[in-house]
């Protein structure tokens, strides 16, 4: 059985429900599709927020680190990033590109997609 998360920006709370994260999870389609039916999606974190709201860079911040030793201890072996990684100019977001960077050195994979994207 594989364990796998989703990572996705606070800021998107606002408007996202996860909806589409999960619908392609449950139905096994885009950034999923490849996975056995018994892959579970373990966990569901968040950034902690842009500068405006945390002035801490992801490398410092106490809580992001906690989090990644939580999916560390918990087996989680990949995470997908949310389509929310892009800011207003399709630029990955800085927060979440260290936070990936994080990941990625405590060996666990990063796929940057789960659903779609809509137009």
């Amino acid at each position: 059985m594989k364990k796998i998360a989703t990572l996705t920006c606070l800021h998107s709370n606002k408007v996202c429900a996860r909806v589409s994260c999960l619908s392609a999870f449950q139905n096994r389609t885009a950034f999923f599709k490849d996975y056995p039916e018994d892959t579970v999606l373990a966990a569901m974190m968040t950034c902690n927020g842009c500068r405006s709201i945390t002035e801490t860079e992801p490398q410092d911040d106490k809580g992001i680190q906690e989090k990644i030793d939580r999916l560390v201890h918990e087996g989680i072996q990949t995470v997908h990033v949310g389509v929310c990684r892009l800011n207003k100019n399709g630029n990955e977001c800085p927060r979440i590109t260290a936070i990936c960077q994080m990941l990625e050195a405590r060996e666990i994979e990063v796929i940057r997609g789960t659903h779609a994207e809509r137009h």
